[in-house]
């Protein structure tokens, strides 16, 4: 079960989205299944008169709205599984409830507290609810929804225990944000392969693997035509990026912040990569890139089982560079793959552990550096090699994440070794078969 918050300041115009056919004809038989009381709420959606209901329902959830509030619609999407059971209204209302009082919009048991519905919607591939709150609770005090989202997290895993619904993973803040509905759509209908928060994402990392420094970084982002935006002089504090093809109807770029597209894009997090990096002692030779990175991934397999967990979250993160240069040196037939390789371990190269700069992390990001660097016309023989020892170390890491309970990154870094392993022709099922 997935709950997702976003925030409004239109309580009419976010019912009318909920009681009409949607965006894409998904709002099959939109109906209340509960609200802040159980009398006196009309239900649009089983009403013959549903404009007239739709205004009824609008004023009273907005009758403690301040005139001048800001944002005031507190509006939750919560789903299940396609292959989970059908629920029934009783147990979207409890789930609702349940929901509502974990986020701080409904304690349990408050009758002073902030107003409320919930809305079903059933589609062929999609069975929901939408929650829908005032921010403004009945006795004039302001409702505590902080840390609302870890809070739902919490209760939908309880929920899913519960009902018999498939589990997730808890939330441990490690996941890039993919592209919304509206930004996929967006991206469907300008006829643009990618959403540009994809794109934006991957240009990011790539400028990182192949960057030394915070101003080697911003260099090669304006290289490959991504627009710039830095905040602040000195120092900076921030920056976001932005496609010349994406524009509000201002005209204005729509910007993305570096900890928007992935974590470990922030500022902060870029900047850690380079400040914390150990000197090498023998840096990966530019001449040599792919059996450089082979030999220190190698490296990496036979020390995995002597280093701690900060260590092993820093080769983890530094390998996120090796998968991000590998589609950029590789053969043309492979680099699709490889391309869908790196963006699994991106996720599997962000364990919910603080990372401890070693110097082994540090020659896998040289390493990858100088595959960034590399030609484009490595044979497919002289990189089998290093993606033989990324397979075997991929497998190693999400060894560790199974042990931890670690759900999201142990799949992204079997997602990531199984693309690489189908790659790699030569392996002897008889002796390491760990995708088939």
């Amino acid at each position: 079960m997935i709950a997702k918050v976003m925030r409004g300041k239109d309580t009419r115009g976010l019912l009318d989205y909920l009681y009409g056919p949607g965006s894409a004809n998904e709002h099959i038989d939109p109906h209340l299944v509960a609200a802040w009381r159980t009398l006196a709420v009309p239900d649009p959606g089983r009403s013959p008169s549903p404009a007239a209901d739709l205004a009824v329902l609008a004023r009273r959830l907005d009758r403690f709205v301040r005139p001048r509030g800001r944002h005031h619609v507190w509006h939750c999407a919560v789903r299940v599984a396609p292959t989970d059971h059908p629920l029934d209204d009783a147990q979207w209302a409890h789930i609702a409830r349940r929901l509502a009082d974990a986020a701080g919009v409904a304690p349990a048991g408050d009758a002073r507290a902030c107003r409320w519905v919930a809305v079903r919607h059933d589609g062929v591939e999609s069975h929901h609810i939408h929650l829908l709150a005032t921010l403004a609770r009945q006795d004039d005090a302001t409702p505590d929804i902080h840390n609302d989202a870890l809070r739902l997290r919490t209760a939908c895993r309880e929920l899913e225990d519960e009902l018999g619904l498939r589990p997730t993973s808890a939330s441990d803040r490690t996941s890039a944000p993919a592209p919304s509905r509206g930004e996929t759509e967006k991206a469907r209908r300008q006829g643009w392969e990618r959403p540009t928060r994809a794109v934006l994402e991957e240009e990011a990392r790539r400028a990182a693997a192949a960057a030394r420094t915070e101003a080697g970084f911003f260099t090669a982002l304006t290289g490959r035509g991504v627009l710039l935006r830095r905040r602040g002089a000195d120092p900076v504090v921030g920056y976001a990026l932005a496609l010349d093809r994406d524009r509000l109807d201002s005209g204005e770029p729509v910007w993305f912040s570096g900890g928007s597209l992935a974590p470990d894009l922030s500022l902060p997090r870029v900047r850690a990569r380079f400040a914390g990096a150990p000197v090498l002692p023998d840096p990966a030779a530019a001449a040599a890139p792919w059996p450089a990175l082979a030999t220190v991934v190698e490296e990496v397999a036979r020390d995995w089982p002597y280093l701690d967990g900060g260590q092993r979250a820093a080769v983890a993160a530094a390998l996120s560079d090796a998968f991000t240069a590998l589609p950029l040196a590789a053969p043309e037939p492979w680099r699709p793959p490889l391309a869908s390789a790196a963006r699994q371990w991106s996720h599997a190269g962000r364990p919910p552990v603080a990372a401890v700069p070693t110097v082994l992390a540090a020659q896998v990001r040289e390493a990858a550096r100088a595959l960034c660097a590399a030609p484009r016309t490595t044979p497919a023989a002289g990189c089998r090699r290093a993606l033989t020892a990324l397979v075997r170390t991929a497998d190693q890491i999400r060894s560790w994440y199974t042990s931890h309970a670690w759900g999201p990154q142990e799949r992204a870094a079997h997602a990531a070794g199984a693309l690489l392993w189908e790659l790699v022709e030569d392996n002897d099922p008889a002796t390491y078969t760990p995708y088939r």
